[in-house]
């Protein structure tokens, strides 16, 4: 293995650096977490190029103030609240421009394999993902972002609350109205 022997350098490290003025050491902090973030980005607004638009904009906003970051708390975090605040603002972004009824963009990867043994189980299992997707984009943006941290992310309401920077009784309160409006939604 090429690494072995070599130590990785801990974000702190890297942060120190970057605040320095070393922008390769910013370069290493998003090759570690440009994926992760991504992902979460992409859950949020659910479309390829508005996901890589908000990962661009979070660590930009990142770089641009990472002064006043405290190199005594994780990075991880911090670039992942930052992601959650661009989605958001691109979701309010969205909710005010005019959509047409039924426009939804299926994201790439959800058909099943069963499409090709049951084409009407995978019919119904299409309706019913479509139905999902609708009733997850009538979520309002700070619900929709609680429920993506705890039910696709596996966070904890203590993780949630911290990355979001509310208290855990909104996180709970939010994720309850998120789940209620999404039961709502598919009963209908």
């Amino acid at each position: 293995m090429e690494d072995e022997g070599r130590e990785e350098v801990s974000d702190q490290e890297l942060i120190s650096k970057v605040k320095a003025g070393e922008m390769a050491a910013f370069d290493e902090l998003m090759r570690r977490y440009q994926k992760r973030v991504y992902f979460l980005a992409l859950k949020m607004v659910r479309d390829h190029d508005s996901a890589d638009d908000a990962v661009q904009d979070a660590f930009v906003k990142a770089y641009y103030g990472i002064n006043r970051f405290k190199e005594d708390r994780p990075f991880y975090p911090w670039i992942y609240r930052i992601a959650m605040n661009v989605c958001i603002n691109q979701l309010n972004r969205r909710k005010r421009q005019v959509r047409f009824p039924g426009d939804i963009e299926m994201p790439a990867g959800l058909a099943s394999e069963s499409a090709y043994s049951n084409p009407e189980k995978s019919l119904a299992e299409d309706e019913t993902r479509a139905r999902l997707l609708r009733a997850l984009d009538s979520l309002p943006p700070l619900q929709k972002a609680v429920l993506v941290l705890r039910a696709q992310e596996n966070l904890s309401y203590e993780e949630i609350s911290s990355m979001l920077k509310i208290p855990k009784g909104t996180v709970m309160s939010r994720l309850s109205r998120a789940r209620d409006k999404l039961k709502e939604a598919l009963e209908t």
